[in-house]
């Protein structure tokens, strides 16, 4: 694949969808949402962050990008846009940064789990953080949510460990959440995460009831090990805690550079070339 630099990347738009980037650029502000929208699905993979911006600036964005998530056929790889139209949603509902917009991110967390795969555990989180310290509501609330997944939880404890260490007075609010998590959970595999979510803070003082809920056989997940998360809360894996902080305070726009659909361009040229070997042996 060629190396498109461009601030646009215009040439990759044209190469792989045909689209004339310079001939409807100029033209975006004055374009509706329901338009908008239209032409990102058109686009497939190839959004750059100029249109994503126009998106998030209409006040009626969330209305039409919402029934772009509820219509299955935009989650299909055979469907419009490639499958690839509600992974940009997610990424520029924190753009928008309403009310309207975070809960619309956790519907879509809360019903495509499934469909969501490697975005769900690596980018959610981020995501939620993006929002900023005024949207910590939300997440507490979907902590709550017992009848989720464990995992799907916690993207939003990941979220809110994150939105801690970023906000520091905020911390005090989270680390007394979290805690009531751990003791208040019939999940144990959840237990473990919030733990482990707990530990990230380096406060010596969460660590008696981590222990508690060990001893109380709360915690039942065979992957985390209280040896381990003591070793957290003394900063043994600093080097690991930063990463994460890395990836869970990435900027949404990130998602919409030239560098990440070099990237997803390749790999989608790889599954495409396994699903035809697939096909070809079938």
């Amino acid at each position: 694949m060629n190396a498109y630099k461009d601030e646009d990347f215009a040439d990759m738009i044209r190469a792989e969808t045909g689209f004339e980037w310079e001939d409807i650029k100029d033209d975006l502000p004055g374009y509706p949402a329901v338009m908008l929208i239209y032409i990102m699905t058109e686009l497939g993979l190839y959004v750059n962050k100029q249109l994503a911006q126009e998106i998030a600036k209409r006040d009626d964005a969330v209305f039409y990008l919402r029934k772009l998530i509820q219509d299955g056929k935009h989650w299909r790889s055979s469907g419009p846009g490639g499958g690839w139209s509600p992974i940009h949603v997610i990424h520029i509902l924190p753009l928008i940064k309403n009310k309207a917009a975070f809960e619309l991110l956790l519907d879509i967390v809360r019903y495509h789990e499934d469909d969501l795969n490697y975005w769900l555990t690596e980018n959610v989180p981020s995501l939620m953080v993006a929002f900023g310290e005024e949207f910590i509501e939300p997440p507490k609330e979907f902590t709550e949510d017992e009848t989720l997944e464990a995992f799907t939880r916690s993207t939003a404890t990941e979220a809110l460990g994150a939105l801690g260490i970023k906000f520091p007075q905020l911390q005090n609010e989270i680390k007394q959440h979290l805690v009531k998590l751990l003791k208040t959970t019939e999940d144990g595999t959840f237990a473990g995460i919030v733990a482990d979510d707990l530990a990230s803070f380096h406060d010596p003082s969460v660590m008696p009831e981590i222990h508690r809920a060990f001893k109380e056989g709360r915690i039942d997940d065979p992957f985390v090990k209280e040896d381990e998360l003591e070793d957290v809360i003394n900063g043994v894996f600093d080097d690991l805690d930063a990463d994460n902080f890395k990836r869970n305070t990435v900027n949404p726009l990130d998602h919409f550079s030239i560098e990440n659909f070099e990237r997803l361009h390749l790999i989608n040229s790889e599954e495409e070339k396994e699903d035809e070997f697939e096909e070809d042996f079938s």
